[in-house]
């Protein structure tokens, strides 16, 4: 017998017995810590005077008793089609060397063609890397998705959010475990209307498995629509399990991995009970594993029909510094969506989501005051207040005259 051809796919791979005319696609493989590795197998036959389908199972491709079981069933089916125990083996060894033996190891060197990690919408969605927004409920976290979204896919000029887009076209998928097909739409529509845009494009996919569990057909939607960047809406029930332990949360950054592509992922928040500092909702290794993390924090009063929006810094990757905070304003008419530039430091109940050093820059931009005035002001620690104040006096944006700090003048036209 002939060694089959063998081709990668996207999900697995496809073997093929050209002599013999018969293909077995390979996918949803998973190799297991105990040394299994199953996966899915289709077989099918271009031989005529059959139907092209024979047979679809699950498969332990590491025992023995499971391919000698499957050869005498098909045996038994299609008695003189094809030797069934030579073609099994086969499709076994090279299914099982393929798995185990991973990614390559390559030798990196420095050099002067190294180029820096790159963005896809700077300074927010950085490429191949999974970065997190989590904020309270109701914050507009799928709105603002969908305004990245769209810079990236058009990319618009015309928002000025302080957002940097790629210089092309860059393709979503939006995997939506939370609202519907119709609510994304409709949002979309309100910002083409209120932006006065051609019409708007999302790629987009009603989810309800876990991204572990799905990861397979994920990849296929990726790869099919040429996707460069997944938003998955929510974390929640994209991870499923309790996302208090750490389980969950490595089982979905693993599946994440696989699908090698860039990821926003909207989270919910939690609060730390020792610190007070919110966080994203659920185990450590939510945001030990995201490279780069941002806060939302979204003003708005009762029956005003405009919301101020606030990305904070919180996590940035490891070859980079925090960025300043990004702010927008949402301007909402009964079915437009008008987005325009804010400055998160400009809304007073924006000012705490703001670094220490930042807190007093803006107070101080009112007026000279002293270190007492300052930590009863912003409700700092002595210690805080003068590590702050320190900082910034060694960078030059603040100078004290007798006992009041004030800014340098050049730091009121920020």
């Amino acid at each position: 017998m002939n060694l089959p051809q063998i081709i990668d796919t996207v999900t697995g791979y496809v073997f093929s017995w050209n002599k013999e005319q018969i293909t077995i696609e390979v996918s949803r493989l998973h190799n297991h810590s105990d040394g299994r590795v199953t996966g899915e197998i289709a077989v099918s036959t271009s031989l005529q005077g059959y139907n092209s389908h024979l047979h679809q199972a699950q498969f332990n491709f590491a025992a023995t008793r499971s391919r000698s079981e499957l050869a005498r069933n098909l045996s038994e089916r299609y008695p003189n089609l094809v030797k069934w125990a030579d073609i099994l083996e086969q499709l076994c060894v090279y299914t099982l060397e393929r798995v185990r033996k991973g990614e390559p190891v390559i030798e990196l060197q420095s050099g002067d063609d190294v180029h820096p990690p790159e963005y896809l919408l700077e300074p927010i969605i950085l490429k191949s890397y999974p970065t997190i927004i989590f904020g309270d409920p109701g914050s507009a976290k799928s709105t603002t998705a969908l305004i990245l979204s769209q810079i990236m896919a058009c990319p618009w000029d015309d928002y000025s959010l302080d957002l940097i887009p790629h210089a092309s076209r860059v393709n979503c998928i939006y995997l939506d475990y939370e609202t519907s097909a119709d609510t994304i739409r409709w949002l979309l529509t309100k910002l083409q209307r209120g932006m006065n845009t051609p019409p708007l494009r999302l790629n987009y996919r009603h989810c309800a498995l876990p991204l572990a569990q799905d990861v397979d057909q994920i990849h296929r939607h990726i790869y099919d629509t040429k996707s460069e960047v997944i938003i998955i809406d929510s974390l929640g029930l994209a991870c499923g399990g309790d996302l208090k332990e750490p389980a969950p949360a490595l089982s979905f950054f693993a599946a994440l991995r696989q699908l090698k592509v860039t990821s926003l992922i909207l989270a919910h928040t939690s609060k730390n009970a020792d610190t007070k500092k919110k966080t994203v909702f659920g185990s450590v290794f939510f945001e030990a594993q995201a490279r780069s993390v941002w806060e939302i924090w979204k003003r708005q009063d009762v029956d005003e029909d405009e919301m101020d929006i606030a990305l904070f810094h919180r996590k940035p990757p490891p070859f980079q510094k925090l960025c300043k905070p990004i702010g927008f304003q949402l301007k909402f008419g009964i079915d437009t969506i008008v987005v325009s530039p804010g400055k998160p430091r400009t809304v007073a109940e924006f000012l705490a989501g703001l670094s220490t050093q930042m807190q007093i820059e803006e107070v101080l931009k009112r007026g000279a005051l002293s270190t007492k005035e300052l930590t009863e002001t912003l409700s700092l620690s002595r210690s805080a207040a003068d590590s702050a104040l320190k900082r910034l006096k060694d960078k030059g944006k603040i100078v004290k005259v007798t006992d009041k700090w004030g800014l340098m003048e050049n730091e009121f036209d920020e």
